[in-house]
């Protein structure tokens, strides 16, 4: 099977690997759609401590199920399935807490998804393997595990109908929270992109926009909240610098979500009377928990939002690298690696 093997920063290489065996308990996936995520862009560009080469990157992916096993029963040859990149060991002290999402002992897939077949067992598949409908598109089925990702944080979040929301940053995982918050917590919803491209496809999407370039965010998203501010904010641009900001745009007791990863070793300075006098609370949101993987497969299922316009770009698995710069750029949303 063509594999695009991770070698390090820089270096990704096709090569010919066998086609994964399913034996007696195993299920093999031929991967028909793979999205490109901004961690594999910035393992590719700088490295990462939890990919160690050589690997296969890629994890968010749908594809059919080409074989099974003889004591199989969760699944059959023929199957449109999507699979989550890990599932929790369900026994450590954060599994038991609540946060799943924090599990200090997971079990990964067989390998990444920029290759054209996965291997899973029955346990796996029992605890994260969602089947898509036959009128999900391959797309929108890899599609969940980003999807799950947001749920997990508009949980923490508990945005009500009615409420304002500003998602800063209409990158693709702003513009997947946006779409949640929107259309399935019923809120109204701003974002604030300097980006002209993104900020484009977010007017496509039919959200509010403001260009910080043109106008104050704070002063903006004041005079359309009655000088309140907004009741919820999602950070979806991994920039510290935005944290202050994003602070500021909240109204006194309202929420600000950190969506998006920071560079490691960054530190910043909010003011402190923020929290204790005008009580915004400041959360963090990381990763999925199994709950959020299946719901998000429920709701790619039941077609609850329009997701068509998520994929900017396609490239077959011979010009990985070039997905991987074009990922990179402002006039990406998703990237689709599709495999014939």
């Amino acid at each position: 099977m063509k594999t695009a093997v991770y070698h390090g920063p820089g270096k990704i290489e096709l090569e010919d690997w066998p086609v994964p065996e399913a034996g007696s308990d195993g299920i093999v996936v031929k991967v028909k759609v793979s999205m490109v995520c901004g961690t594999d862009v910035k393992t590719f560009k700088r490295g990462h401590p939890m990919f160690k080469p050589p690997t296969v990157l890629g994890h968010e992916f749908s594809g059919e199920v080409v074989a099974v096993g003889e004591s199989v029963s969760s699944v059959s040859v023929g199957d449109r399935v999507t699979v989550a990149p890990f599932i929790n060991d369900s026994v450590c002290f954060y599994c038991k807490s609540g946060v799943a999402e924090l599990c200090t002992s997971r079990r990964l897939l067989s390998n990444g998804s920029f290759s054209e077949f996965i291997r899973l067992d029955e346990d796996y598949a029992k605890h994260g393997l969602v089947k898509l409908g036959p009128d999900v598109s391959w797309e929108d089925g890899a599609l969940t595990e980003p999807l799950a990702c947001v749920l997990n944080a508009i949980e923490d979040m508990s945005i009500q109908p009615g409420d304002t929301v500003a998602v800063v940053g209409a990158g693709p995982m702003g513009l997947l929270n946006a779409l949640i918050a929107k259309d399935l917590c019923g809120a109204r919803v701003v974002i604030v992109e300097v980006d002209a491209q993104r900020r484009s496809r977010a007017d496509s999407f039919g959200f509010e926009t403001v260009d910080p370039a043109e106008r104050n965010p704070v002063e903006a998203v004041r005079s359309m909240t009655g000088g309140r501010g907004v009741d919820q904010v999602i950070l979806a641009a991994g920039a510290v610098a935005a944290v202050p900001e994003a602070m500021e745009l909240s109204r006194p007791g309202g929420r600000v979500m950190l969506f998006g990863g920071f560079p490691q070793g960054q530190t910043v300075a909010i003011d402190p009377n923020l929290i204790h006098y005008k009580q915004v609370t400041l959360l963090g949101g990381s990763g999925f928990a199994p709950e959020h993987f299946f719901r998000a497969g429920e709701l790619i299922n039941s077609r609850a939002f329009n997701l068509s316009q998520m994929v900017s770009h396609r490239f077959p698995l011979d010009h990985i690298v070039e997905a991987l710069g074009v990922a990179a750029t402002p006039e990406s949303v998703k990237v689709a690696i599709v495999f014939e």
